[in-house]
């Protein structure tokens, strides 16, 4: 027993302070995704941080023994890599902030083309300046060179653990979903990340075995319908609200003034609308969900997307076109759309040749008023075709919202959360323009009876910061996306209120309002269908949370259950 008990001790003879000081920071990462993911409970948390404390000791513990035996002494160097170590770890945090979400591989495309201006802020500059402390007081304090055989036995030793940590841990014994999501948060971040982006691309399956197509049948997935409401309107457009969520609406969240969302209120009221679930988040992931009523976006996009409302659109005699605030190139979404069928993407880098429109091109991309000023003057243009425009706008981006207007003046709302860049000041100036944009197509003749105007977000964000008041007591529907159709005389037929409906069902929406028949691909149904048992197929990085009115499940994507074989499979079929 002895022997075992050095044997155990000895490789960490001259590091477990330094590596246990290093571990740390991991555990806020636990509390804080098991917080996100509302999963934080006592039991949970005295039960998976001991668990994190070790994987992430026996990690660390690793990579030092490869340190150590490569024989780098260099205090400042060895500090600059844990530095790093640190920003990926907080990327992993701040993803949790933002969309309950790790930072994965779908994540790390979004680092390019931002506006990345708040690193100046003050509060975010003292941040970093404290990971770099922290970095380098523990490096100095606490490191010291060890000889290659105790790094030798460092390293088997946080191999083994980590191995069988790997194939078994206590976390698995807590009860569902519990077991889930305090495993999902185990990994390191570099781990988590780095399994993320080698993992094969995959491909997508286009007919139905006979276990899928008894799943299909249980979820009643790939057969949507047409209700009969439909009409050969001429002209349609989408606009995609940039993050926008119900709790910003006073219609779902009696904290946010009245004033603050009156002109969105007023048109859910007005005209046929719902409350929908987001199905993915980040903006790619968003609307490609609402151009093919499929969730799993990741296949769908890098195989040129196998099934595609605005392709269809345009074999139907529609021109197509997308135009955003933002750089078009962003993650090559100018290219990823053009295969989903537009025939025009157009954004930032097109505005800033134009002179009457590149001195409203700042921050991220153009003003969403200005973008709706060109939105008109793009329909005048092809006003004697049939025409799909989607609006992406911009000045609601995460973290606070466009910072500056320029000289476009508001309605000031008599709140102090929006006398400041914030996200409830971003939605409530949205609101207006988006107004003022109908005003506009009414008075050119645009809004008239062969016209359809559908309001509804990308994605939503769950970040509050700074206006957490505005949000408690929290509400599940507020996470939820409000869904309008605006047409010159409003549709007496009413949206489903069903709670299931999501962003699965824009798609089959749209072509019914169009009177065209939906692929069979489609996973959602028509908001028109009352009838339409409905599931919700959300998937995120590495899992996919499938509800239906008996309630959740969870599947890790990369499972090798069996069990789950059949459904993962189901999830990657685009059938024809």
């Amino acid at each position: 027993m002895q022997r075992l008990k050095n044997s155990l001790i000895t490789p960490f003879a001259d590091s477990w302070k330094l590596l246990l000081v290093l571990s740390l920071p991991a555990l806020v990462l636990c509390v804080f995704g098991l917080h996100q993911l509302n999963q934080l409970t006592w039991a949970n948390a005295a039960l998976a941080l001991p668990i994190k404390l070790v994987c992430e000791f026996c990690f660390l513990g690793l990579c030092l023994a490869g340190v150590n035996l490569l024989g780098l002494k260099n205090k400042w160097l060895l500090a600059a890599g844990l530095y790093l170590y640190y920003i990926s770890l907080s990327a992993d945090i701040t993803l949790l902030w933002y969309f309950k979400e790790r930072f994965g591989a779908k994540y790390l495309n979004t680092l390019a083309g931002g506006d990345y201006t708040f690193l100046t802020d003050w509060r975010v500059s003292s941040y970093l300046l404290s990971v770099a402390l922290f970095s380098v007081c523990a490096v100095r304090r606490y490191f010291t060179p060890t000889s290659a055989s105790s790094a030798f036995k460092r390293l088997v030793t946080c191999a083994v653990v980590l191995a069988g940590m790997c194939w078994w841990t206590p976390l698995q014994l807590l009860s569902a979903p519990a077991d889930f999501y305090t495993t999902y948060l185990l990994p390191p971040s570099i781990v988590y990340t780095t399994r993320a982006v080698v993992r094969p691309t995959e491909k997508p399956l286009t007919t139905l075995t006979p276990q899928t197509e008894k799943l299909a049948e249980k979820y009643n997935i790939f057969t949507a319908k047409n209700t009969g409401i439909g009409k050969s309107y001429k002209r349609v457009i989408l606009i995609a609200s940039e993050s926008l969520s119900n709790k910003y609406l006073h219609r779902f969240n009696s904290n946010i003034p009245p004033a603050a969302s009156e002109p969105l209120d007023n048109l859910m009221a007005a005209y046929p609308s719902a409350s929908l679930r987001h199905v993915s988040l980040s903006t790619l992931f968003g609307l490609s969900v609402i151009f093919t009523s499929h969730p799993f976006v990741q296949i769908a996009y890098e195989n040129d997307y196998p099934v595609s409302m605005v392709r269809l659109l345009k074999e139907n005699g529609f021109h197509t076109a997308f135009l955003r605030g933002a750089n078009e190139t962003y993650m090559d979404e100018n290219i990823l759309f053009e295969k989903a069928g537009f025939e025009k993407v157009i954004g930032a880098t097109y505005f800033q040749t134009r002179d009457d429109y590149k001195k409203y091109v700042n921050w991220w991309g153009l003003l969403d008023r200005k973008l709706f000023d060109y939105a008109i003057e793009y329909m005048q243009e092809h006003k004697d075709k049939p025409l799909f425009l989607t609006l992406l706008t911009l000045d609601s981006h995460v973290p606070l919202g466009r910072p500056d207007y320029l000289d476009q003046t508001y309605e000031e709302i008599d709140n102090p959360f929006y006398q400041m860049p914030t996200m409830p000041r971003a939605f409530a100036r949205f609101g207006q323009d988006v107004e003022r944009f109908l005003t506009r197509l009414k008075e050119t003749g645009l809004l008239d009876k062969d016209t359809l105007v559908l309001i509804t977000p990308d994605h939503p964000s769950y970040s509050n910061t700074p206006t957490n008041a505005l949000f408690e007591p929290y509400q599940p529907e507020f996470d939820n996306l409000p869904f309008i159709i605006v047409t010159k005389n409003p549709l007496s037929q009413k949206l489903t209120d069903n709670p299931l409906a999501s962003q699965l069902d824009i798609a089959p929406t749209v072509l019914d309002l169009l009177n065209i028949t939906p692929p069979k691909a489609f996973f959602g149904h028509s908001l028109f269908d009352h009838s339409a048992q409905r599931s919700v197929f959300d998937i995120k990085e590495d899992y996919a949370v499938i509800t239906t009115t008996d309630g959740k499940q969870i599947v890790p994507l990369y499972t090798k259950k069996e069990q789950n074989k059949d459904l993962l499979d189901l999830m990657r079929t685009f059938v024809h």
